[in-house]
């Protein structure tokens, strides 16, 4: 093997000229390796074009730095964990899985082995992305385990060092295939929906969509294979539609999946796939972890069958990468594993044990912040178990691998009676609230039963959380606030017209006008305030740095929202009603006491308005922004844990599964470790 010191939290690396894509291999930074950077550079290079003036570069430079480079290391990081171990995978290139002439000679990658093949096996995997026959279209495939998101990961970590070397080249984003859910969609148009729903962005200035015009964004896509065939075959047309007409494309999926589907991707220039592991690299990998698997293997019948093809023509078990760095940490000579479900589920029950437990806390040397403070307070197999498999079948069913707190929704809830809890707990809570604050604003007792009614009709709705909320007042923002503003003042103008015509046939013309246009520009003030705030708001990147984080920013835009919308509520609705009485008491505007009359009632119009302008702005604020939100995320949490489904603090749960190894975290979003251990949690019942 091919010798490597690295240093891990330096990040320097010496002798670094070696494959870092292979499952197994360690996530470490690279750019102090001068030999590794230049190659990365010249590849960036060759692939950007020059410039790209209507390209908003320093917004791709906060994106990359900020979400798209932390994201990928982390999960690079907790995917091969702290050991970092080295593990040899080599990768064969199929140019008929591209449509190209088998007639061309098939070559083989070796990775930290001897080359079968005259092609260089100690190149980074960008260089044969960068080959002139590929030009930057590459199709990954593999089987389940044998790495191929980590090859994904490491060559996207590739080519953002190199767009960050080499700025106006090259934008880099990872994409999860299994959110394409329309299947009239285009991959253009799925892009662009990705970008914004994932990253935030101002739509208005079409910061993503000149990306793609320009073409300087390089999709890396993962999970083709989830789609399931009927919506696989249908997504894999739009995306060999999309590659006849864009320059660059990554597209990993399982082997299986994408020989069934039937269709070749044939406007990609390259295929490679991911070989499964030799008796040597089997046995060199457990020898380096100290494991006595090997010499076991060779004498258990049972075991050496797991190194054999399967009659679907899988390779056997112990030639997947993952499975055998699973075996080398779980196996128990007393429970020996016959199957891939045995193996997982050793896994888990070595990572929730308590001896497991134990012996980490008692290891751990560098005085680990735990979540739980006590083995006693985390949670048991069964509850850990059972949260897991209903968080697995959850995401399974809406095709997606990221687990967003935020994002738990009411049609997760499977059982009737929860549905009928949440929609009653839901509906009594805010319409009561919403009934209270309409009744004391508008003094119509009458409300209080039309706010119960009108929030269980609303309780099914999606839960739809502000997830950027920063108080800014930059130009894009004013933009945006005066521009709602006119808007919801010409609205607002109308809305009191129409009012005060209808008041009018009762108190009088005067009276009823004032009145009506008062309260009209009220509500035009502060929803133009509201929605210029949060329109403008929007356009921040979306950095989900903590659990739940679009929930407490829902809540922190409730708060400002309504301090912002309060005093304005209470002067414009006191004068709204100090105007119309003095036209209608008549009061003579010419005498000399008309002053002092016009600061009394104006000063008692105030003082009744305190507690009117407190309903307003917490109305507006509970039912335009962020508070309805925060509510429907209570009380379907609130049902959750009632039915026993999820614990109550879900984000420290979600922690200790990942301390467990069961799950990765970067920032606010959770994944389980690996696809097939999502798979195995989903089939659980």
């Amino acid at each position: 093997m091919a010798r490597q010191d690295q240093s891990i939290e330096g990040s320097q690396i010496h002798n670094s000229q070696v494959q870092l894509a292979q499952a197994g291999r360690d996530a470490v930074s690279f750019q102090n390796s001068h030999d590794n950077q230049v190659i990365i550079n010249n590849a960036l290079l060759q692939l950007g074009p020059s410039g790209s003036p209507g390209v908003n570069w320093d917004w791709a430079r906060r994106f990359l730095e900020k979400k798209q480079l932390p994201n990928i290391r982390k999960r690079l990081t907790d995917t091969l964990g702290r050991e970092r171990v080295l593990m040899s995978v080599g990768l064969r290139e199929e140019l008929s899985w591209v449509g190209r002439s088998p007639l061309e000679p098939a070559r083989v990658l070796q990775i930290e082995g001897k080359a079968e093949a005259p092609l260089d096996p100690h190149q980074l995997l960008i260089e044969t992305f960068r080959r002139d026959d590929i030009a930057g279209k590459l199709l990954i495939l593999g089987t389940p385990g044998s790495g191929k998101t980590t090859a994904l990961l490491s060559l996207a970590e590739q080519l953002v060092c190199g767009a960050l070397d080499q700025p106006k080249t090259v934008i880099p984003v990872l994409f999860e295939l299994s959110t394409w859910r329309k299947d009239n969609q285009s991959i253009h148009d799925w892009l662009i929906e990705q970008l914004y729903e994932q990253h935030g962005g101002n739509r208005k200035a079409k910061v993503y969509e000149r990306w793609l015009d320009e073409q300087v964004l390089l999709p890396l896509m993962d999970g083709l294979d989830e789609l399931g065939f009927e919506r696989q075959q249908k997504c894999t047309q739009k995306l060999k539609t999309f590659a006849g007409q864009y320059p660059y494309l990554v597209v990993c999926c399982r082997t299986k999946e994408f020989t069934q589907a039937g269709i070749k991707l044939n406007t990609l220039n390259g295929a490679i796939r991911l070989e499964p592991l030799s008796d040597q690299q089997i046995q060199a990998f457990l020898q380096h972890q100290q494991s006595p698997l090997w010499s076991v293997i060779q004498t258990n019948p049972r075991l050496k069958v797991l190194l054999e093809t399967t009659l679907e023509g899988d390779p056997g078990l112990l030639r997947v990468p993952l499975f055998v760095a699973l075996a080398a940490r779980t196996y128990n000579p007393k429970h020996p594993f016959e199957s891939k479900t045995d193996l997982l589920n050793q896994y888990i029950e070595r990572q929730v044990s308590r001896d497991m437990r134990e012996s980490d806390r008692r290891n751990d040397l560098e005085k680990k912040n735990w979540v739980y403070q006590t083995l006693e307070q985390e949670p048991g197999r069964h509850q850990t178990q059972r949260t897991l498999v209903w968080l697995a079948q959850q995401l399974q069913k809406n095709n997606t691998v990221e687990l967003l707190i935020e994002h738990i929704q009411p049609n997760w809830l499977e059982k009737k009676r929860e549905r009928i809890r949440y929609r009653l707990t839901f509906g009594l809570v805010y319409g009561l609230i919403v009934g209270l604050l309409a009744s004391g604003l508008f003094a119509g007792l009458g409300l209080l039963l039309f706010g119960p009614v009108g929030g269980l009709l609303g309780a099914s709705a999606q839960i739809e959380p502000v997830e950027t909320f920063k108080i800014t007042l930059s130009q894009d923002v004013r933009r945006e606030i005066l521009y709602s503003l006119r808007n919801w003042l010409i609205g607002g103008f109308v809305f009191g017209l129409i009012v005060g015509l209808g008041v009018g046939q009762m108190y009088g013309l005067a009276t009823g006008l004032a009145s009506g246009l008062g309260d009209g520009l009220t509500v035009g003030l502060m929803g133009g305030l509201v929605y210029g705030l949060v329109r403008g708001l929007k356009q921040d990147l979306k950095l989900r740095s903590r659990p739940n984080q679009g929930i407490w920013n829902s809540l922190q835009s409730f708060l400002w929202i309504t301090a912002l919308c309060y005093p304005l509520s209470v002067v414009i609705h006191a004068s709204s009603i100090a105007f119309p009485s003095y036209i209608h008491e008549g009061i003579p505007y010419g005498e000399s006491a008309s002053g002092w009359v016009i600061l009394r009632d104006l000063w008692q119009s105030i003082s009744y308005s305190l507690l009117q302008g407190i309903c307003g702005a917490l109305l507006f604020g509970l039912v335009s922004v962020g508070g309805r939100a925060c509510l429907q995320h209570m009380c379907l949490r609130w049902v959750l844990q009632q039915s026993g489904i999820v614990p109550w603090n879900l984000a420290r749960f979600l922690n200790y599964c990942t301390e467990r190894r069961l799950l990765q975290r970067v920032g606010g979003t959770y994944r389980f470790l690996h696809r097939e251990l999502l798979d195995h949690f989903a089939r659980m019942t």
